[in-house]
């Protein structure tokens, strides 16, 4: 993944192909997570897709240079491709139509022999829907990336409520990973934290570790998270 402390949790990374569901409430760090799994791709040989489906291409320019990672510089070398609806989407208003999506990621991955893909987020997609065409966004969405050979990220919003008793519904049982982030009041602050629920094939760790959004992206620390 690129993520100082993440990649040891998973005894090395993310196994190739798998599509992984990461989820937490707002300010967990989610999409963090996803722009610098991208970026270490890039960087290193493996290009990558994002499909935003709530933010404009030119804040995420803005936001992530923070961090020191020029995805502006980064598309123009065809080492990433940022994706987005004509007008970025907000939950509530969300209208998206998978089959037009699946043929842009199609071809989009094909242009620049893209390896790694994440979809920021899959909450869009299925807001308002009843739970069967829910489900069946996601198993066409799923089967795609499968068959596509990414390693994908596939970002799930949820409340903090939702968070605390969620079984993760459909995405428990299709997915192979599932990352969680926290975002905790601990006194007079707030701490994060970082769990491996799922990865299949992978010795990971079971424990909770703190996480930090430092000024160069994610730290995971080794000591547990506690609140």
């Amino acid at each position: 993944t690129g993520v100082p402390g993440l990649d040891e949790m998973l005894g090395g990374g993310i196994p190739v192909g798998r599509t992984i569901l990461v989820t937490g409430a707002t300010g967990t760090g989610k999409s963090t997570l996803g722009i610098e799994f991208l970026v270490y791709g890039a960087q290193n040989s493996e290009n990558g897709i994002l499909i935003s489906l709530e933010e404009d291409p030119e804040d995420l320019y803005e936001d992530y240079l923070n961090f020191g990672w020029d995805l502006k510089k980064l598309e123009r070398e065809n080492k990433l491709r940022i994706i987005t609806p004509p007008v970025p989407l907000k939950i509530e208003e969300a209208d998206v139509d998978v089959d037009s999506l699946i043929n842009t990621i199609q071809r989009a991955v094909s242009d620049i022999e893209a390896k790694r893909l994440v979809i920021d987020s899959i909450s869009v997609l299925t807001s308002g829907l009843k739970e069967k065409e829910r489900r069946k966004k996601i198993l066409k969405l799923s089967t795609l990336l499968r068959e596509l050979e990414c390693t994908s990220l596939v970002i799930s919003e949820l409340t903090e409520t939702e968070e605390e008793n969620s079984d993760y519904g459909v995405g428990g049982y299709i997915f192979q990973g599932i990352i969680s982030l926290y975002y905790k009041k601990k006194g007079a602050a707030r701490v994060r934290g970082i769990e491996i629920r799922k990865m299949r094939g992978v010795a990971h760790s079971t424990k909770t570790k703190t996480m930090e959004i430092t000024s160069k992206g994610l730290k995971v620390y080794s000591e547990d998270f506690i609140i």
